[in-house]
């Protein structure tokens, strides 16, 4: 068997002085890999500042310990055609393996003030529980975010239309938006990844799968200003040039994705399940540690339908935060509203919640805008407690259905319950116990609010 080649990057005449931009020297070292057939792309040890690189098919991407990709703070240095990326893409390529266990660090402090980013207009403050008088909600200080970002790159890491991809034991941080984007992909695997990111940084989803099938999440730890997991159906940028790099049109299905063994930590949603115009289904979650989240596991339908999901044996904290952050403190939201510009609403169907124990600021909350748009729900000893923190007169006894056509469907006052159930066909509970903590029964409606 011929020697497995090696094309370390400072062959090519990448310096790794933490100033240096790298980018030519360590594209050139990626093509000379692809020329040759495949290789092991190698950084050692060091700081290589370098622009956005794309790697290609039969690759092993190694940055060993000590070892830094670091994206350049110019954003022109991230062009690619129409969009721009972060530091790696890859398209239509079999066969990578990013691994080592060195760091790739999408350098995000260069491109966040440190105001926070204004109210948007995707709600009615009068529908909410607080009222005209709820705005701002909380402090107006740099406390928890969102920061306004200032000219950023896009999607740090990008595999589109990819086979075999597997990404283990590296640290990622510092994204300015989507730290890994893995677009219409099949069987991929992460595994043993630490995902960092500055949690008052918005848009920074940790894994973030749109349209990909047969994947496997394990034993990775994850902290997000966003989305830890994303498994989505989108298909499309629509205007977004960050993150329009590997999104062609993808017309499927998103499905048998499954996450495992990992610790979970999110300003919006710990997992994201749903989004796009693609269905997703068949999707498990097992073995979830999370804990200071916004929000602990959400399955929205608002463009196309979600089915078969599974969530066993999971452990979830949440909380109320200060700012704009979709998600008011649920440990598990599923929903469906109707989506602006979407005349039809979407269906889930068939849910198992199995061995779950929870606590956070809000409801276990399943709400269709029509009777029978979530059918199917199983819960299984599920334990889940309604807490009552320090925010919770200024955040606290609202339902966050954002996105939503309607804006007074989109936050209004509710979710003072540990169950708070509206729309739903067929909801069996066994073993079930929701409980309110000491403190929290003043702003509860009813032990269980089941419609």
């Amino acid at each position: 068997m011929a020697p497995h080649p090696i094309f370390d990057i400072t062959a090519y005449g990448a310096i790794g002085d933490g100033k240096t931009v790298n980018t030519r020297a360590c594209q050139a070292a990626a093509c000379a890999c692809r020329d040759h057939g495949g290789g092991t792309l190698l950084v050692p040890p060091g700081d290589f500042v370098t622009g956005i690189l794309q790697i290609f098919g039969n690759t092993v991407l190694r940055i060993e310990k000590g070892g830094r990709l670091i994206a350049s703070p110019a954003r022109e240095d991230h062009r690619v055609g129409d969009a721009v990326g972060g530091l790696l893409y890859a398209l239509d390529a079999p066969n990578i393996v990013v691994t080592g266990e060195g760091i790739l660090d999408g350098n995000a402090d260069r491109f966040f003030s440190h105001e926070v980013v204004p109210m948007g207009a995707d709600f009615c403050v009068s529908e909410t529980r607080q009222g005209q008088h709820g705005a701002p909600y909380g402090t107006t200080a740099a406390v928890h975010g969102p920061l306004r970002p200032l000219n950023r790159p896009g999607n740090m890491l990008v595999f589109a239309r990819c086979t075999n991809l597997t990404i283990e034991n590296v640290t990622i941080t510092g994204a300015t938006y989507w730290t890994t984007h893995v677009a219409d992909s099949d069987g991929v695997t992460v595994r043993n990844v630490k995902i960092f990111n500055n949690v008052t940084h918005p848009n920074n989803d940790g894994l973030h799968f749109t349209t990909c099938r047969n994947v496997l999440v394990e034993k990775c730890h994850i902290v997000c200003g966003d989305d830890a997991i994303a498994i989505t159906g989108f298909n499309h940028p629509a205007g977004e040039a960050e993150i329009a790099l590997g999104l062609s049109g993808i017309v499927g299905v998103c499905e048998g994705i499954e996450v495992r063994d990992c610790h979970l930590s999110s300003r919006s949603s710990a997992v994201r399940i749903g989004y796009g115009k693609n269905p997703v289904r068949r999707v498990t979650l097992r073995n979830l540690d999370i804990v200071d989240s916004n929000r602990g596991i959400g399955i929205y339908a608002r463009q196309a339908a979600v089915e078969n999901v599974t969530v066993e044996n999971c452990r979830i904290r949440t909380g109320l935060f200060h700012g704009n952050w979709w998600g008011r403190g649920e440990p598990v939201q599923v929903s469906t509203v109707r989506f602006p510009g979407e005349s039809r609403l979407f269906p889930i169907r068939d849910l198992v919640f199995r061995d779950i124990e929870a606590s956070g600021e809000n409801a276990f909350t399943l709400y269709s805008q029509e009777p029978g748009g979530i059918e199917n729900v199983r819960l299984i000893r599920v334990q889940a407690t309604l807490c009552k923190g320090e925010l919770f007169e200024a955040w606290g006894g609202n339902l966050d259905l954002r996105p939503a056509a309607d804006l007074k469907l989109a936050i209004h006052a509710g979710g003072t319950a540990p169950l708070w159930a509206l729309g739903v066909a067929r909801l069996e509970q066994t073993e079930c116990a929701w409980r309110i903590a000491p403190g929290a029964e003043s702003v509860c409606d009813a032990i269980s609010a089941v419609r």
